[in-house]
Protein backbone atom coordinates (compact mmCIF):
# COMPACT_ATOMS: atom_id res chain seq x y z
CA UNK A 1 0.00 0.00 0.00
CA UNK A 2 0.86 3.05 -0.99
CA UNK A 3 0.71 5.86 2.24
CA UNK A 4 -0.12 9.26 1.69
CA UNK A 5 -0.59 11.81 4.37
CA UNK A 6 -3.67 13.29 3.03
CA UNK A 7 -5.54 9.97 3.24
CA UNK A 8 -5.64 9.64 6.84
CA UNK A 9 -6.28 13.19 7.82
CA UNK A 10 -9.12 13.24 10.03
CA UNK A 11 -10.10 9.67 10.14
CA UNK A 12 -8.81 6.23 12.05
CA UNK A 13 -7.17 3.41 10.29
CA UNK A 14 -5.62 0.13 10.90
CA UNK A 15 -1.85 0.31 10.93
CA UNK A 16 -0.24 -2.05 8.82
CA UNK A 17 3.55 -1.23 11.05
CA UNK A 18 1.81 -2.02 14.49
CA UNK A 19 -1.45 -3.74 13.89
CA UNK A 20 -2.73 -1.39 16.61
CA UNK A 21 -5.67 1.90 15.70
CA UNK A 22 -4.48 5.06 14.88
CA UNK A 23 -6.98 8.23 14.95
CA UNK A 24 -5.61 11.21 13.41
CA UNK A 25 -7.54 14.69 14.63
CA UNK A 26 -6.34 16.70 12.02
CA UNK A 27 -8.97 17.59 9.40
CA UNK A 28 -6.58 19.30 7.05
CA UNK A 29 -3.70 20.97 6.05
CA UNK A 30 -3.93 23.48 3.32
CA UNK A 31 -1.47 25.77 1.17
CA UNK A 32 -3.17 28.84 0.09
CA UNK A 33 -2.62 33.32 0.54
CA UNK A 34 -3.63 35.21 3.72
CA UNK A 35 -5.95 36.98 2.14
CA UNK A 36 -8.13 33.85 1.76
CA UNK A 37 -7.39 32.85 4.92
CA UNK A 38 -11.05 34.43 5.69
CA UNK A 39 -12.72 32.26 3.04
CA UNK A 40 -11.28 29.24 4.42
CA UNK A 41 -12.63 29.71 7.56
CA UNK A 42 -16.41 30.13 6.37
CA UNK A 43 -15.95 26.81 4.11
CA UNK A 44 -14.52 24.51 6.79
CA UNK A 45 -17.22 26.08 9.30
CA UNK A 46 -20.15 26.65 6.84
CA UNK A 47 -23.07 26.32 9.27
CA UNK A 48 -21.39 28.15 12.33
CA UNK A 49 -21.76 31.83 13.03
CA UNK A 50 -17.60 32.03 14.42
CA UNK A 51 -16.58 34.55 17.35
CA UNK A 52 -12.74 34.28 16.33
CA UNK A 53 -10.29 34.84 18.98
CA UNK A 54 -7.14 36.13 17.24
CA UNK A 55 -4.22 35.17 19.25
CA UNK A 56 -0.83 36.34 18.60
CA UNK A 57 2.30 38.44 19.95
CA UNK A 58 3.27 42.03 19.69
CA UNK A 59 6.01 40.73 16.97
CA UNK A 60 3.93 39.15 14.77
CA UNK A 61 0.65 41.59 15.26
CA UNK A 62 3.00 44.31 13.48
CA UNK A 63 3.39 42.33 10.10
CA UNK A 64 0.65 40.62 9.80
CA UNK A 65 -2.20 41.12 12.66
CA UNK A 66 -3.92 44.23 11.08
CA UNK A 67 -3.78 42.01 7.79
CA UNK A 68 -5.55 39.05 8.98
CA UNK A 69 -8.02 40.74 11.14
CA UNK A 70 -9.82 42.72 8.02
CA UNK A 71 -9.79 39.14 6.32
CA UNK A 72 -12.14 38.38 9.24
CA UNK A 73 -14.50 41.02 8.96
CA UNK A 74 -17.24 38.77 8.16
CA UNK A 75 -16.50 37.03 11.67
CA UNK A 76 -16.72 38.20 15.28
CA UNK A 77 -13.02 38.72 16.49
CA UNK A 78 -11.33 39.61 18.86
CA UNK A 79 -7.00 40.47 18.64
CA UNK A 80 -5.32 38.44 21.81
CA UNK A 81 -1.72 40.17 21.16
CA UNK A 82 0.88 39.21 23.70
CA UNK A 83 3.62 41.48 25.15
CA UNK A 84 6.47 40.12 26.81
CA UNK A 85 6.60 40.06 30.42
CA UNK A 86 10.27 40.40 32.16
CA UNK A 87 11.69 38.98 28.69
CA UNK A 88 12.37 40.49 25.50
CA UNK A 89 10.25 38.07 23.43
CA UNK A 90 7.24 36.02 24.45
CA UNK A 91 8.33 32.84 24.99
CA UNK A 92 6.22 29.85 26.42
CA UNK A 93 5.48 30.70 29.88
CA UNK A 94 2.25 29.50 31.54
CA UNK A 95 1.79 33.14 32.89
CA UNK A 96 0.22 34.44 29.52
CA UNK A 97 -2.31 32.14 29.32
CA UNK A 98 -4.39 34.43 32.11
CA UNK A 99 -4.70 37.01 29.43
CA UNK A 100 -5.75 34.74 26.50
CA UNK A 101 -8.45 33.69 29.03
CA UNK A 102 -9.76 36.88 29.66
CA UNK A 103 -10.43 37.13 25.71
CA UNK A 104 -11.74 33.61 25.28
CA UNK A 105 -15.44 34.42 26.90
CA UNK A 106 -17.99 33.61 24.29
CA UNK A 107 -15.61 32.34 21.76
CA UNK A 108 -15.88 29.64 19.52
CA UNK A 109 -12.87 29.51 17.33
CA UNK A 110 -8.78 30.19 18.16
CA UNK A 111 -6.85 30.92 15.37
CA UNK A 112 -3.17 30.86 16.15
CA UNK A 113 -0.84 33.28 14.08
CA UNK A 114 2.51 32.72 14.74
CA UNK A 115 5.33 29.99 15.36
CA UNK A 116 6.08 27.68 18.75
CA UNK A 117 5.05 29.84 21.86
CA UNK A 118 1.29 30.91 20.04
CA UNK A 119 0.67 27.68 18.68
CA UNK A 120 1.67 25.69 22.20
CA UNK A 121 -0.07 28.32 24.12
CA UNK A 122 -3.32 28.29 21.71
CA UNK A 123 -3.24 24.45 21.43
CA UNK A 124 -3.52 24.59 25.71
CA UNK A 125 -5.87 27.30 25.98
CA UNK A 126 -8.21 25.39 23.20
CA UNK A 127 -8.35 21.96 24.69
CA UNK A 128 -8.97 22.90 28.23
CA UNK A 129 -11.49 25.13 26.98
CA UNK A 130 -12.57 22.42 24.78
CA UNK A 131 -12.75 25.08 21.70
CA UNK A 132 -11.27 23.92 18.33
CA UNK A 133 -8.50 25.50 17.18
CA UNK A 134 -6.66 26.68 13.40
CA UNK A 135 -2.92 27.19 13.57
CA UNK A 136 -1.44 29.89 10.84
CA UNK A 137 2.32 29.53 10.85
CA UNK A 138 4.65 32.27 10.00
CA UNK A 139 7.74 30.16 10.56
CA UNK A 140 8.94 26.87 9.60
CA UNK A 141 10.32 26.44 13.15
CA UNK A 142 9.49 23.31 15.00
CA UNK A 143 6.60 20.28 14.30
CA UNK A 144 4.30 21.62 16.91
CA UNK A 145 1.94 23.15 14.29
CA UNK A 146 0.63 19.62 14.07
CA UNK A 147 1.41 17.99 17.06
CA UNK A 148 -1.02 16.50 19.78
CA UNK A 149 1.46 18.62 22.78
CA UNK A 150 2.05 21.65 23.92
CA UNK A 151 5.59 22.43 25.51
CA UNK A 152 5.60 25.75 28.13
CA UNK A 153 7.47 26.32 31.51
CA UNK A 154 5.46 26.72 34.58
CA UNK A 155 7.20 27.18 38.17
CA UNK A 156 10.57 27.07 36.27
CA UNK A 157 10.09 23.58 35.04
CA UNK A 158 9.54 22.74 31.18
CA UNK A 159 6.36 20.57 31.07
CA UNK A 160 5.34 18.85 28.17
CA UNK A 161 1.43 17.93 28.12
CA UNK A 162 -0.93 16.09 25.79
CA UNK A 163 -3.45 18.70 24.03
CA UNK A 164 -5.89 18.17 21.19
CA UNK A 165 -4.11 19.07 17.99
CA UNK A 166 -5.15 21.56 15.53
CA UNK A 167 -8.34 20.93 13.61
CA UNK A 168 -6.76 22.59 10.40
CA UNK A 169 -3.56 24.19 9.19
CA UNK A 170 -3.35 26.65 6.90
CA UNK A 171 -0.24 27.74 5.31
CA UNK A 172 0.93 30.67 3.30
CA UNK A 173 4.36 29.70 2.20
CA UNK A 174 5.33 33.06 0.82
CA UNK A 175 4.78 34.32 4.53
CA UNK A 176 6.96 31.05 6.02
CA UNK A 177 9.41 31.70 3.36
CA UNK A 178 9.63 35.38 4.66
CA UNK A 179 10.29 34.74 8.36
CA UNK A 180 13.73 35.26 10.33
CA UNK A 181 16.22 32.89 9.10
CA UNK A 182 16.86 32.41 12.47
CA UNK A 183 13.42 30.61 12.97
CA UNK A 184 13.38 28.82 9.27
CA UNK A 185 17.41 27.25 10.75
CA UNK A 186 15.38 26.60 13.57
CA UNK A 187 13.23 23.74 12.34
CA UNK A 188 15.29 22.49 9.95
CA UNK A 189 18.06 22.11 13.20
CA UNK A 190 14.88 20.34 14.75
CA UNK A 191 13.63 18.36 12.25
CA UNK A 192 17.34 16.46 12.53
CA UNK A 193 16.10 15.18 15.97
CA UNK A 194 13.80 12.27 14.47
CA UNK A 195 16.10 9.58 13.56
CA UNK A 196 17.59 9.82 17.11
CA UNK A 197 14.22 10.38 18.54
CA UNK A 198 12.74 7.16 17.08
CA UNK A 199 16.43 5.18 18.06
CA UNK A 200 15.76 6.42 21.73
CA UNK A 201 11.98 5.02 21.54
CA UNK A 202 13.03 1.58 20.12
CA UNK A 203 15.37 1.26 22.52
CA UNK A 204 12.72 2.03 25.64
CA UNK A 205 10.37 -0.12 24.05
CA UNK A 206 12.83 -3.35 23.76
CA UNK A 207 13.83 -2.30 27.80
CA UNK A 208 10.28 -1.51 28.89
CA UNK A 209 7.84 -3.15 26.38
CA UNK A 210 6.40 0.80 25.54
CA UNK A 211 4.67 0.30 22.53
CA UNK A 212 6.24 1.25 19.09
CA UNK A 213 5.31 1.89 16.09
CA UNK A 214 8.07 2.05 12.81
CA UNK A 215 5.43 4.22 10.53
CA UNK A 216 5.80 7.87 12.17
CA UNK A 217 10.08 7.04 11.06
CA UNK A 218 8.67 6.06 7.17
CA UNK A 219 6.61 8.78 6.82
CA UNK A 220 9.15 11.73 8.13
CA UNK A 221 11.96 9.35 6.74
CA UNK A 222 10.49 10.15 2.92
CA UNK A 223 9.50 13.95 3.51
CA UNK A 224 13.28 14.60 4.66
CA UNK A 225 14.67 13.30 1.49
CA UNK A 226 13.57 16.48 -0.06
CA UNK A 227 15.67 19.24 1.87
CA UNK A 228 18.01 17.82 4.62
CA UNK A 229 20.87 17.87 2.22
CA UNK A 230 20.09 21.53 1.28
CA UNK A 231 20.82 23.70 3.41
CA UNK A 232 22.97 26.58 1.08
CA UNK A 233 19.02 26.52 -0.82
CA UNK A 234 17.51 27.14 3.46
CA UNK A 235 19.80 29.83 3.59
CA UNK A 236 18.59 31.79 0.32
CA UNK A 237 15.09 31.53 1.34
CA UNK A 238 14.41 28.93 -1.52
CA UNK A 239 10.49 28.43 -1.48
CA UNK A 240 10.37 24.90 -2.45
CA UNK A 241 12.53 23.86 -0.29
CA UNK A 242 11.00 25.70 2.74
CA UNK A 243 8.07 24.22 1.46
CA UNK A 244 9.14 20.67 2.04
CA UNK A 245 10.73 21.57 5.54
CA UNK A 246 7.35 23.04 6.83
CA UNK A 247 5.95 19.31 5.11
CA UNK A 248 8.38 17.52 6.88
CA UNK A 249 7.77 18.95 10.01
CA UNK A 250 4.08 18.88 10.00
CA UNK A 251 4.57 15.11 9.46
CA UNK A 252 6.68 14.78 12.76
CA UNK A 253 3.97 16.46 14.33
CA UNK A 254 1.22 13.96 12.92
CA UNK A 255 4.10 11.02 14.07
CA UNK A 256 3.29 12.36 17.35
CA UNK A 257 -0.45 11.83 17.20
CA UNK A 258 -0.17 8.55 15.52
CA UNK A 259 2.60 7.03 18.46
CA UNK A 260 0.42 8.58 21.19
CA UNK A 261 3.44 10.60 22.64
CA UNK A 262 6.39 12.86 21.81
CA UNK A 263 8.72 9.85 21.44
CA UNK A 264 8.89 9.55 17.58
CA UNK A 265 9.99 13.36 17.89
CA UNK A 266 11.57 14.11 20.76
CA UNK A 267 14.66 11.95 22.22
CA UNK A 268 17.52 12.78 24.40
CA UNK A 269 18.60 15.61 22.29
CA UNK A 270 15.72 17.47 22.89
CA UNK A 271 16.24 17.08 27.16
CA UNK A 272 19.38 18.62 26.28
CA UNK A 273 17.58 22.13 25.13
CA UNK A 274 14.65 21.55 27.62
CA UNK A 275 17.47 21.77 30.17
CA UNK A 276 18.91 24.86 29.34
CA UNK A 277 15.59 26.11 28.95
CA UNK A 278 14.88 25.36 32.41
CA UNK A 279 18.01 26.81 33.39
CA UNK A 280 17.01 29.70 31.67
CA UNK A 281 13.70 30.76 33.05
CA UNK A 282 14.93 30.41 36.66
CA UNK A 283 17.75 32.78 36.70
CA UNK A 284 15.56 35.09 34.50
CA UNK A 285 17.97 34.53 31.56
CA UNK A 286 17.08 35.21 27.67
CA UNK A 287 17.30 32.12 26.21
CA UNK A 288 20.25 30.63 24.50
CA UNK A 289 19.07 30.11 21.48
CA UNK A 290 15.59 29.01 19.59
CA UNK A 291 14.53 25.50 20.57
CA UNK A 292 15.42 24.02 17.37
CA UNK A 293 19.05 25.10 17.29
CA UNK A 294 19.50 24.45 21.15
CA UNK A 295 17.93 21.07 20.19
CA UNK A 296 20.52 20.43 16.88
CA UNK A 297 23.08 20.62 19.47
CA UNK A 298 21.91 17.82 21.15
CA UNK A 299 21.42 16.05 18.04
CA UNK A 300 25.08 16.18 17.11
CA UNK A 301 25.84 15.10 21.25
CA UNK A 302 23.58 11.99 20.94
CA UNK A 303 25.29 11.13 17.94
CA UNK A 304 28.69 11.15 19.45
CA UNK A 305 27.31 8.55 22.26
CA UNK A 306 25.41 6.46 19.50
CA UNK A 307 29.23 6.07 17.43
CA UNK A 308 30.89 5.13 21.08
CA UNK A 309 28.55 2.75 21.90
CA UNK A 310 28.24 0.46 18.63
CA UNK A 311 31.94 -0.73 19.73
CA UNK A 312 30.71 -2.43 22.69
CA UNK A 313 29.54 -5.72 22.80
CA UNK A 314 27.56 -7.60 25.21
CA UNK A 315 29.70 -9.05 27.24
CA UNK A 316 31.26 -5.66 28.16
CA UNK A 317 27.71 -4.21 28.89
CA UNK A 318 27.60 -6.50 31.99
CA UNK A 319 30.71 -6.14 32.67
CA UNK A 320 30.24 -1.93 33.00
CA UNK A 321 27.22 -2.70 34.74
CA UNK A 322 28.81 -4.72 37.09
CA UNK A 323 31.44 -2.48 37.61
CA UNK A 324 29.56 0.79 37.38
CA UNK A 325 28.24 2.91 40.71
CA UNK A 326 26.36 5.85 40.74
CA UNK A 327 25.78 8.61 43.87
CA UNK A 328 22.38 9.04 42.23
CA UNK A 329 21.55 11.24 45.72
CA UNK A 330 25.30 13.31 44.65
CA UNK A 331 23.39 13.95 41.20
CA UNK A 332 20.01 14.49 42.66
CA UNK A 333 21.85 17.32 44.96
CA UNK A 334 23.16 18.94 42.16
CA UNK A 335 19.72 18.98 39.91
CA UNK A 336 18.46 20.44 42.57
CA UNK A 337 20.86 23.42 43.37
CA UNK A 338 20.50 24.47 39.18
CA UNK A 339 16.82 23.98 39.69
CA UNK A 340 15.62 25.19 43.40
CA UNK A 341 12.33 27.05 42.24
CA UNK A 342 11.03 22.99 41.25
CA UNK A 343 12.68 20.59 43.90
CA UNK A 344 9.53 18.66 44.82
CA UNK A 345 8.60 17.97 41.38
CA UNK A 346 12.40 16.90 39.99
CA UNK A 347 12.76 14.44 43.48
CA UNK A 348 9.68 13.06 42.17
CA UNK A 349 10.73 12.69 38.82
CA UNK A 350 13.91 11.18 40.19
CA UNK A 351 12.49 8.61 42.60
CA UNK A 352 10.56 7.39 39.23
CA UNK A 353 13.75 7.33 36.73
CA UNK A 354 15.59 5.18 39.36
CA UNK A 355 13.04 2.73 39.14
CA UNK A 356 12.89 2.53 35.88
CA UNK A 357 16.31 2.21 35.51
CA UNK A 358 16.80 -0.52 37.45
CA UNK A 359 14.44 -2.47 35.49
CA UNK A 360 16.47 -1.77 31.93
CA UNK A 361 20.11 -2.46 33.79
CA UNK A 362 18.71 -5.80 34.35
CA UNK A 363 17.54 -6.66 30.90
CA UNK A 364 19.81 -4.16 28.57
CA UNK A 365 23.04 -6.95 28.35
CA UNK A 366 20.75 -9.88 26.78
CA UNK A 367 18.69 -7.31 24.24
CA UNK A 368 22.08 -5.53 23.84
CA UNK A 369 22.49 -7.26 20.57
CA UNK A 370 18.94 -6.70 19.11
CA UNK A 371 19.49 -2.61 20.11
CA UNK A 372 22.52 -2.37 18.46
CA UNK A 373 20.98 -4.08 15.36
CA UNK A 374 17.13 -2.48 15.36
CA UNK A 375 17.75 0.45 16.24
CA UNK A 376 21.78 1.75 15.50
CA UNK A 377 21.12 1.80 11.92
CA UNK A 378 18.29 4.67 12.45
CA UNK A 379 20.94 7.44 13.11
CA UNK A 380 22.97 9.19 11.17
CA UNK A 381 26.88 9.87 11.69
CA UNK A 382 28.15 12.90 13.90
CA UNK A 383 30.40 13.78 10.92
CA UNK A 384 27.30 13.48 8.84
CA UNK A 385 24.85 15.85 11.68
CA UNK A 386 28.09 18.51 12.01
CA UNK A 387 27.95 18.57 7.88
CA UNK A 388 24.21 18.93 7.53
CA UNK A 389 24.10 21.77 10.38
CA UNK A 390 27.10 23.86 9.24
CA UNK A 391 25.79 23.83 5.50
CA UNK A 392 22.65 25.50 6.97
CA UNK A 393 24.79 27.55 9.42
CA UNK A 394 23.25 26.14 12.47
CA UNK A 395 25.53 25.29 15.83
CA UNK A 396 26.25 22.01 16.26
CA UNK A 397 28.00 22.10 19.71
CA UNK A 398 27.06 24.06 22.80
CA UNK A 399 30.00 26.34 23.18
CA UNK A 400 28.51 27.91 19.92
CA UNK A 401 25.56 29.04 22.19
CA UNK A 402 26.88 28.94 25.81
CA UNK A 403 29.96 30.33 27.24
CA UNK A 404 29.30 28.70 30.33
CA UNK A 405 31.37 25.34 30.29
CA UNK A 406 30.37 24.41 33.75
CA UNK A 407 26.79 24.36 32.88
CA UNK A 408 27.21 22.89 29.32
CA UNK A 409 28.96 19.75 31.45
CA UNK A 410 25.87 20.09 34.28
CA UNK A 411 23.28 19.78 30.71
CA UNK A 412 25.10 16.63 29.03
CA UNK A 413 25.44 14.88 32.35
CA UNK A 414 22.03 16.12 34.12
CA UNK A 415 19.61 16.40 31.28
CA UNK A 416 18.37 12.94 31.67
CA UNK A 417 16.87 13.15 34.64
CA UNK A 418 14.35 15.87 34.15
CA UNK A 419 11.71 13.58 32.38
CA UNK A 420 11.37 9.60 33.23
CA UNK A 421 11.28 8.39 29.97
CA UNK A 422 14.48 6.16 28.70
CA UNK A 423 16.60 8.07 26.24
CA UNK A 424 20.31 7.33 24.90
CA UNK A 425 21.79 9.55 27.86
CA UNK A 426 20.69 7.07 30.40
CA UNK A 427 22.25 4.11 28.60
CA UNK A 428 25.66 5.82 28.54
CA UNK A 429 25.84 7.34 31.54
CA UNK A 430 24.37 3.93 33.33
CA UNK A 431 27.04 1.88 31.80
CA UNK A 432 29.88 4.64 32.31
CA UNK A 433 30.42 5.85 29.25
CA UNK A 434 29.03 9.32 29.24
CA UNK A 435 31.98 11.32 31.17
CA UNK A 436 34.31 10.37 28.33
CA UNK A 437 31.88 11.38 25.35
CA UNK A 438 31.53 14.82 27.44
CA UNK A 439 35.01 14.76 28.28
CA UNK A 440 35.90 14.42 24.32
CA UNK A 441 33.05 16.59 23.38
CA UNK A 442 34.21 19.27 25.27
CA UNK A 443 37.65 19.17 23.54
CA UNK A 444 36.11 19.63 20.03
Amino acid sequence: MVFEIENILGKKFKCEDCGRVHRIDIKGIEYGNLEEIGSFIRKKFKNDKKKVLLLCDNIIWEIYGEKIKRELRDFITTSCVLTPKNENRVTARYEYLEEIYKNLDGKNLILTVGSGTITDLGKLAGYIEKIPVISFPTAPSMNGYTSPVSAYIKDGIKITVPVKPPEYVYIDKMVISQAPIELIKSGFADSLAKGFANADWKISSILTNENYCSLPLKIVNKAEKKYINKGEKILKRDVKTIQNLMEGLNFGGISMIIAGSSSPASGGEHLISHFLDMYTSQKKMEPFDYHGLQVGTGVFFSSLIYEKLRKIERFDIEKRLLERKIDYDKKLEKLVNLFFLSKEHLEKIFKNKLKLLKEIKRKLPENWEKIKKDCFSIVNSSEKIKKILENARCPYHLKQICDNKNLIYDTLELSRFIRERITILDIADEIGILYEVIENYMEK
